[in-house]
C-alpha cells in the first residue's frame, strides 16, 4: 500500500507537472494562435472593405470611361460636354456618398475636368498625381490609396483610350478613407484609430491641409486622426510602427495591438490602420478549462496522465480547424462555411474552443449578410446608372449614348434620322414648354408606330429622333417605314395648352443603308433634304460633299496657321447718333489669308467647332480692349454662348473690365441662340458685367431666335434690330412696321436702338423718323482698323 501510495504520489506530482507543463504549452500556442487570428480577422474585414469600396469605384469608372460623350468631349478638346453629359451623374454619385470625386485629366497628368473644381481646368499635377501619369503612359489601370493636393482617400484611376488606340487621358475616382475606424467598430466590435505619416500630407496644399488637420492631431512625425477610442499622445509616442503586433496599455487595461500600414501608390506608407483587442475571449475560455481540468486533476491523476497528452493534440487540431474556418471566410468561400456549420448542428461538438469557433463561424455568416447586402446595393445602383446614362429625361427615349452602344450590336440596322420642321419657331412663338409638349408627343407617336422588338427609337438631339431596325429588313420596306411616320406625323393634331390649342408639324429625315458612320451619313442626308425642301433624302456618295469636307480641313488649317503668325486681324465699324456723330465702334474679326483678307463668313462657323475658336476670341477680346484704352468711344464686342459658358474667357473678359478706366463705355453683343437665355452659365455673365458697369446689347433681334419675354428679363442696354430687316425698310411695308414696334416697344423700357445694314440715305432718313437712337452700316463707313 505503501508502494502504491507512493506510486499514486509519484504518478500525481508527474500528472501534476505534466498538467501544468501541458497548460503552459497550450496557453502558449493558443495565445500566440489568438493574436495570429484576431490579427489576421482585422485584416479580413479590413481587405473586405478596401476591396468593396475598390468594386464599386471599379463599376463607376468603368460607366465614364467607356462612355462615348467623354471620348467626343477629348477628341473635340472640349469638356463642355463632359460637364453637361456627366453633371447629372456626379451629382447622384455624390448625394450617395459613393465617390468623393470625379477627375477628368488629359495627358500626362492635367487637369481636363474636375467636378469638384471646375476652375482647375488646364492646371498640371504630375508633380502629385504620378498615378495619373503612370496609367496615362503604360494603359493600366490602378486602384490605389493616394494623398494628392486636396484630400487622401482610395483611388481608382483608369486610363481613357480611343476606339484606334489612341490616348485620350484618365480619370481619378476618390473617396477619403477616414470612415475606416467607424465601420471596423461595427464590424469586428474592436476599438481602431488611423494614423497618418506627416511626410505624406506634404502633397496637400495649405487651403486643404488647414481643412485635413482640424479634427486631427500632430504628434511628432505622425497626425492622430479618427478614433473609436480616445488615444492620448504618449501613447502614440510609445508604438513602434514597424511591428504588426504588440502590446499596450490603455485606460490601465493590457490590449494587443494590430498595425496595418496602408500603402500609397508611390509604395509608401501613407497611414496606419490601428485595431485593439483585449482577447476576452481568448482568456475566458483558456480560465474555464483551465478550472475543467483541475477539476479532472483531482478526480484521477491517472485519467489526466493518460488524456493530457491526447487533450493538447486536439486543441492543436481545434485551432487548425478554427484557422481553415477563417481562411473559408477571408477567400468568401460562403458555401464551405454552411457545410462546416451543417455539420456542426449533426455532430453537436463541444470541444474545448467551442465557444471561439461560435464565435467566428457567427462572424463569417455577418460577413456573408453584409457582403450579400453590398452586392445588391451595387447591382440596383449600377442598373439605375445604365437607366440614367442611356434614357432621355424628357421624351423617355432612348439616347445618344444608347444609340451608340446599339450600332454596336445591331451592325447591318439602317438608320433614318427625323427633325421637326421651324422648330425654333414653335419655341419662340409659343414658349419652349409648348416645344417640350410637343417633343414628347411626337415620342409617344413615334412608339405607337413602332414594335419594340423590330426598331429601337432615340432622341438624339433638341429636335432629332433616330429609328434603326433590328431584324433584316429590304432597304426598300425602310424606305417604306420612313414614308409612313412622316405622313402619319403630318395627319396628326399636337395640343398644348390644356388642349385648348392645337398645331400640325412636318418631318425632315435622312436615311442610311451606309455600313459605317451611319448617324454622320444620314445627318448629311438630313442637310441636304432641309436645303431641297423634301420629306426625306437617302444619303450617297457625292463628290460635292466630300470637297465640301475637304474645304473644311482646309480652312482649319488656314485658321491654324493664322493665330501661329498673328493674322486674326481685328477690324471695327462706327456707330454714330442722330447728328451723324461717332459715337461708338463695334468689334469685328477678320483673318489674312496671304494677300486677301477673310470675313468671318469664311472661318468663323467652322472655328467654333474646334478648340482654335477659344483662341480667335481671346485675341479679339485683348485686342479690342488695348486698342481702346487710350480712347473716349464706347466700343463694342460680339459674344455667343460658348463665349459665355467657357470659364477662361469669362474670366479674361471680368479682368479687363477691372483694369479699364470707365467700364462704362465697354458693350457686350450677346448673339442670340435657341434657350441661350434659359442657359445658366449665361444669365450668370450677364448679371456680373452689369454689376461691373459693363453694358449689354441683344444683336440680330428680330430674326428666328427673338423673344420679347426674354428682353423683359434680362433688361438690356441696347436692341440691334437686324440688318435683314433694316436693309428693305423702305420698300417693305412689313419691315417697317416690325421696326416700329421694336422701336416703341423698347422706348418704353428705356432701352436704346441701334439699326445695322444702314446702306443709303434713304434708309437713314427714315430710321431717324421711327425714332431709333443709333446707326451703323456701309452708308457711314466700312469696318476699319484703328
Amino acid at each position: 500500500m505503501k508502494y502504491l501510495k507512493k506510486t499514486f504520489i509519484s504518478i500525481g506530482i508527474f500528472a501534476l507537472l505534466f498538467f501544468i507543463i501541458n497548460e503552459i504549452s497550450s496557453y502558449l500556442v493558443g495565445y500566440s494562435k489568438a493574436k495570429i487570428q484576431s490579427y489576421n480577422n482585422d485584416k479580413l474585414i479590413f481587405n473586405n472593405l478596401i476591396y468593396s469600396q475598390e468594386e464599386n469605384l471599379k463599376i463607376l469608372s468603368n460607366i465614364l470611361i467607356l462612355d462615348e460623350n467623354v471620348k467626343e468631349a477629348y477628341r473635340t478638346n472640349n469638356p463642355e460636354i463632359i460637364k453637361q453629359h456627366i453633371t447629372p451623374l456626379w451629382e447622384k454619385v455624390r448625394n450617395d456618398k459613393l465617390t468623393y470625386e470625379i477627375h477628368f485629366f488629359k495627358p500626362p497628368a492635367t487637369s481636363f475636368v474636375n467636378f469638384s473644381n471646375f476652375k482647375s481646368i488646364h492646371t498640371d499635377v504630375s508633380d502629385v498625381r504620378t498615378d495619373i501619369v503612370w496609367i496615362t503612359t503604360s494603359f493600366q489601370p490602378s486602384f490605389h490609396p493616394f494623398m494628392c493636393k486636396t484630400y487622401a482617400g482610395y483611388r481608382a484611376t483608369l486610363p481613357i483610350i480611343d476606339d484606334d488606340g489612341t490616348m485620350l487621358g484618365g480619370v481619378s475616382l476618390g473617396k477619403k478613407i477616414d470612415w475606416i475606424p467607424e465601420i471596423i467598430k461595427q464590424s469586428t466590435k474592436h476599438d481602431s484609430f488611423l494614423v497618418y505619416n506627416k511626410e505624406s500630407t506634404n502633397s496637400l496644399i495649405d487651403k486643404y491641409f488647414k481643412e485635413f488637420i482640424q479634427d486631427k492631431e500632430i504628434i511628432g512625425e505622425y497626425i492622430l486622426a479618427n478614433q473609436t477610442k480616445k488615444i492620448d499622445s504618449n501613447l502614440l509616442k510609445s508604438i513602434n510602427f514597424s511591428l504588426t503586433s504588440q502590446d499596450i496599455i490603455l485606460d490601465n487595461k493590457k490590449y494587443l495591438l494590430h498595425i496595418y500600414p496602408i500603402i500609397d501608390f508611390n509604395k509608401k506608407t501613407m497611414a496606419y490602420l490601428c485595431t485593439v483587442d483585449d482577447l476576452d475571449s481568448f482568456f475566458k475560455d483558456y480560465y474555464e478549462k483551465l478550472l475543467y481540468n483541475l477539476i479532472l486533476i483531482f478526480i484521477t491523476a491517472i485519467i489526466i496522465f493518460l488524456l493530457s497528452r491526447k487533450k493538447s493534440i486536439e486543441l492543436l487540431q481545434e485551432i487548425d480547424y478554427i484557422a481553415k474556418i477563417s481562411e473559408n471566410i477571408k477567400k468568401r468561400d460562403f458555401t464551405t462555411l454552411h457545410k462546416i456549420i451543417n455539420q456542426k448542428s449533426k455532430k453537436q461538438s463541444d470541444t474545448s474552443l467551442c465557444i471561439l469557433e461560435e464565435d467566428i463561424l457567427d462572424m463569417g455568416l455577418e460577413i456573408e449578410k453584409k457582403y450579400k447586402t453590398l452586392e445588391l446595393e451595387n447591382q440596383h445602383k449600377t442598373k439605375l446608372l445604365v437607366s440614367q446614362l442611356y434614357t432621355d429625361k424628357l421624351t423617355k427615349l432612348l439616347n445618344r449614348s444608347a444609340l451608340f452602344r446599339d450600332l454596336d450590336i445591331y451592325e447591318n440596322a439602317y438608320l433614318a434620322i427625323f427633325n421637326i420642321q421651324s422648330f425654333k419657331r414653335i419655341n419662340d412663338v409659343f414658349g419652349f414648354d409648348t416645344g417640350n409638349l410637343i417633343l414628347q408627343q411626337v415620342a409617344y407617336h413615334l412608339k405607337k408606330l413602332h414594335i419594340e422588338e423590330e426598331f429601337s427609337i432615340y432622341r438624339v438631339g433638341n429636335d432629332e429622333f433616330v429609328i434603326i431596325n433590328h431584324d433584316n429588313i429590304t432597304q426598300e420596306d425602310f424606305e417604306s417605314h420612313v414614308q409612313l411616320i412622316i405622313k402619319t406625323i403630318e395627319k396628326e393634331s399636337f395640343y398644348f395648352n390644356n388642349e385648348e390649342s392645337n398645331i400640325s408639324i412636318n418631318l425632315y429625315s435622312g436615311i442610311s443603308f451606309c455600313k459605317d458612320k451611319k448617324l454622320t451619313t444620314s445627318n448629311i442626308a438630313l442637310s441636304i433634304a432641309k436645303q431641297r425642301n423634301k420629306d426625306y433624302i437617302i444619303y450617297s456618295e457625292d463628290k460635292n460633299v466630300k470637297t465640301k469636307q475637304l474645304d473644311n480641313i482646309q480652312t482649319i488649317k488656314k485658321i491654324k496657321n493664322a493665330l501661329q503668325n498673328d493674322d486674326i486681324l481685328v477690324y471695327f465699324q462706327p456707330i454714330v447718333n442722330n447728328e451723324g456723330l461717332i459715337i461708338k465702334y463695334e468689334a469685328l474679326v477678320r483673318m489674312r489669308d496671304g494677300d486677301t483678307i477673310l470675313t468671318p463668313f469664311h472661318f468663323l462657323e467652322i472655328s467654333q467647332r474646334t478648340k482654335y475658336y477659344h483662341d480667335i476670341s481671346k485675341h479679339v477680346i485683348l485686342k479690342t480692349f488695348d486698342t481702346f484704352k487710350n480712347r473716349d468711344e464706347m466700343f463694342s464686342i460680339n459674344l455667343i454662348a460658348q463665349d459665355m459658358m467657357d470659364d477662361d474667357i469669362v474670366a479674361l473678359i471680368y479682368k479687363e473690365l477691372q483694369r479699364t478706366k470707365d467700364a462704362g463705355k465697354v458693350v457686350f453683343e450677346i448673339v442670340e441662340s435657341e434657350d441661350i437665355y434659359n442657359i445658366k452659365e449665361v444669365s450668370d455673365f450677364i448679371y456680373k458685367v452689369k454689376s461691373m458697369g459693363g453694358k449689354i446689347a441683344i444683336d440680330d433681334f428680330g430674326t428666328g431666335f427673338s423673344n420679347f419675354s426674354y428682353i423683359l428679363q434680362i433688361r438690356p442696354d441696347y436692341i440691334k434690330i437686324d440688318g435683314s430687316i433694316i436693309k428693305n425698310i423702305d420698300k417693305d411695308p412689313s419691315a417697317k412696321k416690325i421696326t416700329q414696334a421694336i422701336a416703341t416697344f423698347a422706348k418704353e423700357l428705356n432701352i436704346k436702338t441701334v439699326a445695322e445694314f444702314v446702306h443709303s440715305e434713304e434708309v437713314y432718313k427714315l430710321c431717324k423718323e421711327l425714332g431709333l437712337d443709333e446707326y451703323q452700316g456701309y452708308y457711314f463707313s466700312e469696318p476699319l482698323m484703328l
